[in-house]
């Protein structure tokens, strides 16, 4: 049995990515170029955390990516891709429509480098000492933690949990530069075009925390990461919601306090 090579995704990073959004997707070869060295921190900066607490890291991702290709890998690699190699310039590429529907692929691709630098990685941790929005996040926001948790469990195991949130300051709505200002992507003022990773809040997001502080809030979404596939961001957002008392319903779950 050969053991796991971080190579390989040193090796997609550096050249089979770029190859791949040039000659097949058209991306400029600089962008392609920066858009492997910026994905290659990302497998680095995945916590060494207990095995559940990765899984609550994922939950929010998992239905976004369970037709995937390869079918047959692991719904977690499948997730961790996303969230490690996707969340980079090669969403913002996808965002300005440099990288349309091959963005699939080349995240497709990095599933066999990523289980390897990970599984290298678990053999011989490595304390990554840069900024990591995968990190603090339990404390950070309490609320948001303990209900993915409790997510999770439902996730795995199929019924119903419930959910006690844990008493913690309540939070305020976004203020200054966390707030986005963007012109309108329609004529009819009705559309904004953002960025899926893009930390800030637009108008959207601010009008729907807005009305949660009212009470009695309901906020429905096809899924949890179509908030933001920002990890920071989603749990700032579900900490704001759950603190206000407000229900999510998704497309497969229902989420409302004990």
């Amino acid at each position: 049995m050969t053991s796991p090579n971080p190579d390989h995704m040193i090796e997609y990073c550096d050249d089979v990515l770029p190859h791949m959004l040039t000659t097949a997707c058209g991306v400029d070869r600089d962008l392609a170029s920066r858009s492997g060295q910026d994905i290659l921190p990302g497998p680095k900066r995945w916590p060494p955390m207990p095995p559940h607490d990765q899984d609550v890291l994922i939950t929010p991702f998992v239905k976004e990516v369970f037709d995937h290709k390869p079918l047959d890998t692991p719904l977690d690699l499948k997730t961790k891709v996303t969230l490690v190699v996707r969340n980079s310039l090669l969403e913002q590429a996808h965002h300005n429509g440099q990288l349309t529907s091959g963005i699939t692929t080349a995240t497709e691709y990095a599933a066999g480098p990523l289980s390897h630098f990970l599984a290298a990685r678990r053999r011989n941790p490595v304390d990554y000492q840069g900024p990591n929005p995968f990190t603090g996040l339990p404390a950070r926001y309490p609320r948001a933690w303990a209900c993915l948790h409790a997510l999770t469990e439902a996730f795995t195991d199929g019924g119903r949990r419930p959910l006690r949130l844990p008493t913690a300051p309540i939070p305020g709505l976004p203020t200054g530069d966390e707030i986005a200002t963007a012109p309108p992507a329609n004529r009819d003022d009705t559309t904004m075009v953002f960025g899926a990773i893009d930390p800030r809040f637009d108008q959207h997001l601010m009008d729907l925390l807005g009305k949660a502080t009212g009470g009695n809030f309901v906020a429905c979404t096809s899924a949890l990461s179509r908030h933001s596939r920002n990890s920071q961001k989603l749990h700032h957002i579900l900490e704001f919601l759950l603190a206000h008392h407000a229900t999510i319903l998704t497309t497969n779950y229902l989420i409302r306090p004990t």
